[in-house]
């Protein structure tokens, strides 16, 4: 079976032997390949220099800043981690609620501040009272005549 290659101009089936294409007359061979490729490559900088213009590269400390390696910063342009002893503990990580820690440097345990920006009381808590209202008895007691 004969070794065939695709023209880039025409997508006509060119032999391998062949440096033209027999459907369009244009050169085919090394020089298009290279310059097909050539061409994909400015196309994917292009696309990642856009990305990067809109969202920003990723991170980067400035030398000493990332004592927990997990590239937040506590200093410099993009200062995000709140505690940098601990690599668990970073902007966009998991926090779990009522452990007492802010693992995602939100300033709240294990919950997202409500639209009203006041925070949602934690799973298991009582909401405090409505200003102007008594506060409901504590577990146990009896409730004030």
């Amino acid at each position: 079976m004969a070794n065939l290659r695709t023209c880039g101009a025409c997508d006509g089936l060119v032999p391998a032997t062949r440096t033209t294409c027999p459907h369009c007359d244009r050169p085919v061979g090394r020089v298009a390949r290279v310059a097909r490729r050539l061409a994909t490559v400015a196309g994917g900088g292009a696309l990642l220099m856009t990305l990067m213009a809109c969202y920003g590269g990723p991170p980067k400390c400035e030398p000493g800043t990332d004592k927990d390696g997990d590239r937040f910063c506590t200093k410099g342009p993009r200062t995000l981690d709140c505690n940098d002893d601990d690599p668990n503990v970073r902007p966009w990580a998991e926090d779990k609620p009522g452990d007492g820690i802010d693992q995602n440097c939100d300033g709240v345990d294990g919950m997202k501040p409500a639209s009203s920006g006041t925070a949602a009381p934690a799973p298991g808590t009582a909401a405090p009272p409505a200003p102007g209202t008594a506060a409901p008895p504590a577990p146990g007691t009896a409730a004030p005549p």
